[in-house]
């Protein structure tokens, strides 16, 4: 099966295993996340052979600075992920390296509702509650039933933190919503592109003021 057939299925496949493994709550925030163990190991258990993983890290004095590079077979970049770990944290260069893959991994579509993983909870030591299997096991009927509703489809164009993430929900993630949208509800497809535009302006003017 190639990765471009079903691939919200199989992604979605992933964060169900993640999720068995254990779902974990920020109790300051009552946002979720996964381990980034969890998240690699089912990640390549399926996509092995369909997309490729390249990660890079850079040294300095104090730190360390990972990237990583989520691609297809033909080269193309789905996701990009970065993460910054000081020397002094225990495995900092292993850090480096597991938490932009992890971050790359979120970008992808492989994550709950945070992209932080447990274990970058654990490196900066705030404490997390793990969540109930009753609850991960039995969602809300409501919670399924957004999915794939245009409210929810926004939702995740406005939270887009980069522009490779936002290129990824319009043309991989939720190409098939996009493509029924344009055919057969262009009054939809209209406020998807319009919110789509304003998004990738506010990323790109952000790069831009970063970089000036």
């Amino acid at each position: 099966m190639g990765v471009e057939m079903n691939l919200k299925s199989r992604i979605e496949k992933v964060i169900k295993k993640c999720k068995e493994d254990g779902t974990y709550i920020d109790p300051t925030t009552g946002k979720k996340c996964i381990k980034a163990a969890s998240k690699i190991k089912y990640f390549i258990e399926e996509f092995m052979g369909d997309i490729g993983i390249k990660t890079n890290i850079k040294s300095f004095d104090d730190y360390y600075i990972g990237y990583t590079e989520i691609k297809n077979i033909d080269g193309l970049i789905l996701s990009t992920g970065h993460a910054k770990v000081f020397r002094n944290k225990p495995n900092s260069f292993e850090c480096a390296e597991t938490f932009s893959l992890s971050r790359a991994l979120s970008f992808f579509g492989v994550m709950d509702d945070n992209i932080t993983t447990k274990e970058e909870y654990d490196i900066i030591g705030i404490p997390l509650e793990r969540e109930s299997a009753d609850v991960i096991k039995h969602p809300k009927v409501q919670d399924r039933l957004i999915n794939t509703s245009v409210k929810h489809i926004i939702e995740q164009i406005c939270k887009a933190k980069h522009p490779t993430r936002l290129h990824y929900l319009k043309n991989v993630f939720f190409a098939e919503e996009f493509n029924v949208a344009i055919t057969k509800h262009p009054a939809v497809y209209k406020d998807l592109m319009n919110n789509y535009d304003t998004r990738m302006l506010q990323l790109n003017n952000t790069g831009a003021k970063n970089n000036g």
